[in-house]
């Protein structure tokens, strides 16, 4: 959904992401232009035409409506506030039928006009927090947060931010594979907000541009149950063992032992949650040669031990 004096980063980062993920995921993302214009002009002077009305644009469940940031300055000042106002009853109608809707930067002061983010948390650019804060006081304003969810609204900090929320996205979609892949593609670092998503092992690891370790580091994730040796490793990578040692701790920081072992640990963590599975069988499907490795690597990691059945 576009606005006047649109910002191209804030535009093309999510619009990139989905892309990226329509080649490399499951799913076929059909991205679509819309505002109250047939065009606007965006705050870098570029002509973006051919822009649908929303009013011939019928949304199902689980679409999005993603509202990029426009010129900060020119907002307060009230300039797209006709265009605001046109689109209010759509994109109010369009929530309450559970369509999410998520916004970049400045598009959370937009939401905040249209009323979308009263008792709700959200967060903006930093430049614009005070302003937030002051002028919608019945919004909970964090400021110290790269993007955040709330009763199906997304808010990002502005710019690359967007980036960031788009890949959150796509992980809760598509899963952390293929969110990884996107960013990996798109050379980003995966930068993630709240408890879970910060210790995700999927993507601490992933912030280099190492390709040699980057297809080994797939290879694992997409293969957690398996024991590979080195050697093995080595050649999917396509190189020797001490290569592939020196580079891996070189990029990562960890060893490709711990790593493998961590992506174990993971699968664990998603296994414990199934009540049928006993220790054994847990133990088995991560590929541990006995329980008590599953257990060993498990307390080293959490502090704790697993609390499943045994037979």
């Amino acid at each position: 959904m576009l606005f006047p004096d649109v910002h191209l980063l804030d535009l093309s980062g999510s619009v990139q992401v989905f892309y990226e993920a329509k080649n490399l995921g499951n799913i076929s993302y059909e991205t679509v232009f819309a505002s109250v214009n047939s065009s606007v002009i965006s705050e870098q002077g570029l002509s973006l035409s051919g822009l649908k009305n929303p009013n011939d644009i019928l949304l199902q469940e689980n679409d999005f409506i993603i509202v990029p940031g426009t010129d900060f300055g020119k907002l307060v000042e009230g300039n797209i506030d006709t265009e605001i106002e046109e689109v209010k009853l759509w994109i109010n109608e369009q929530y309450d039928k559970g369509i999410k809707i998520a916004s970049v930067c400045t598009g959370s002061l937009i939401l905040a006009k249209l009323g979308l983010l009263n008792s709700r948390k959200c967060t903006t650019h930093w430049k614009c927090i005070d302003y937030l804060t002051e002028s919608f006081p019945e919004v909970k304003v964090e400021a110290d947060k790269l993007f955040n969810y709330d009763t199906n609204i997304y808010t990002s900090a502005g710019m690359t931010s967007g980036i960031d929320m788009s890949l959150s996205i796509i992980e809760e979609e598509q899963g952390p594979i293929v969110s990884t892949k996107v960013a990996r593609e798109m050379v980003v670092y995966l930068r993630r907000q709240g408890a879970s998503s910060q210790n995700s092992i999927y993507l601490d690891y992933h912030t280099h541009f190492n390709p040699l370790v980057h297809k080994v580091q797939n290879h694992i994730i997409s293969n957690p149950s398996n024991n590979y040796s080195l050697k093995e490793l080595a050649e999917i990578g396509n190189t020797s063992v001490r290569n592939l040692t020196r580079e891996f701790k070189k990029a990562t920081g960890t060893t490709v032992i711990d790593f493998k072992n961590n992506m174990k640990l993971e699968l664990a963590k998603e296994l414990i949650n199934n009540p049928n599975y006993t220790i054994d069988t847990i133990s088995e499907m991560c590929g541990f040669s006995a329980p008590r490795q599953l257990q060993r690597l498990w307390k080293n990691k959490f502090g704790y031990s697993i609390s499943v059945k045994k037979t």
